[in-house]
């Protein structure tokens, strides 16, 4: 119900496009960044700003005073009948401290849950937010006055038509397969990928294949990491710590890495347990791509279910040994991967 929903005011944001009918309001939270901006950018279309950015395209990012949100909420547009707000970073629909992050005290919910209830017809206004609890009182307020819209990642099926419609319009094919494998080999985030589909672009033929990918396009640091796992599950020493000592020439950290091992052996340790027997069963459960889903499930079968537990549990009694001085962070992480190698070779 829950993914019905955001898709559904995604629909009903594109039409409003298409219809050229603007809410008066609208708040763009969610993960996916890409997506934000498009549409503001659509929004942006139109409401032109005659000429006069100054009146009528105004931009405002993270905690400023709250006379400037009053200065701008009560001006009118400049030679145009409505004008665009933008408002960056508020925080204002956050509920806990956290960081820098302060949210609203009652002062200033009061002012906004007057602003909400009078926003002038000659204005859209657009909150883009990073951190958003969609049961506070100011954000239900603000939905009720206009829209509020999330922009999560878009799911596999999503994504690999979008990487075949790019590859179309460049005059290029691509199959499910890899497209597919693109998306398991990046991290997430149509900014991301859409810069690595300019990279296969410009080097592939009229084909695009997965070794293409493998010269051209730079992986999320997950899937490197992903090489020493895959090294561990097959037993294969070499390459394991081939890959760990590339990691530690650049300068990655070794905190990062033990804990992408750690959610690698833990998603084993689920598909292990869950009895999956199949990549599209053990996507459900792990979630990603198939394709990556498949190599855990393999993974799986290396280990017994009490060797993918210690190598679980192992983990935090390591955190606990690098913060207290027992030993540093690198050879605990060498020390961890022969470990589990040993495991496997007990198998």
């Amino acid at each position: 119900m829950a993914k019905a929903a955001k898709k559904n005011k995604i629909l009903e944001l594109k039409a409003q496009l298409k219809e050229k009918k603007l809410s008066p309001l609208y708040i763009f939270y969610g993960e996916e960044e890409y997506l934000k901006e498009y549409y503001i950018k659509k929004i942006e279309e139109l409401v032109p700003d005659a000429g006069l950015p100054e009146y009528n395209r105004i931009v405002i990012s993270g905690a400023v005073d709250y006379g400037e949100y009053d200065d701008v909420w009560e001006s009118m547009p400049m030679m145009t009948d409505k004008r665009l707000v933008v408002i960056r970073d508020s925080n204002i629909f956050t509920t806990r401290r956290s960081g820098d992050i302060k949210p609203p005290d009652e002062d200033q919910k009061e002012f906004w849950q007057s602003k909400f209830k009078r926003i002038a017809e000659d204005t859209v206004v657009v909150f883009c937010e990073k951190n958003v609890d969609a049961r506070s009182a100011l954000f239900k307020a603000a939905s009720k006055a206009g829209s509020a819209v999330e922009f999560a990642y878009l799911a596999l099926p999503d994504l690999r038509a979008w990487i075949v419609r790019r590859m179309l319009k460049a005059g290029k094919k691509i199959d499910t397969n890899t497209a597919d494998y693109l998306v398991s080999v990046l991290d997430p985030g149509l900014a991301n990928l859409e810069n690595e589909l300019d990279k296969l672009i410009n080097y592939c033929g009229d084909t695009v294949y997965m070794s293409d990918i493998d010269k051209v396009v730079s992986k999320a640091l997950s899937v490197s990491v992903f090489g020493i796992t895959d090294g561990i599950m097959n037993g294969d020493a070499d390459k394991a710590l081939k890959v760990l000592s590339e990691l530690r020439t650049q300068k990655q950290s070794a905190f990062g890495i033990l804990y992408l091992i750690y959610s690698n052996v833990e998603k084993m340790l689920h598909l292990k347990i869950a009895g999956a027997t199949n990549k599209y069963q053990a996507a459900e459960i792990v979630g990603g791509s198939p394709w990556m889903a498949a190599k855990y499930l393999d993974g799986a079968k290396g280990f017994s279910e009490d060797a993918l537990m210690h190598m679980v549990l192992r983990v935090p009694e390591i955190d606990y040994e690098i913060k207290n001085g027992l030993t540093t962070d690198w050879r605990a992480l060498e020390n961890y991967v022969l470990e589990t190698l040993e495991m496997r070779a007990k198998k």
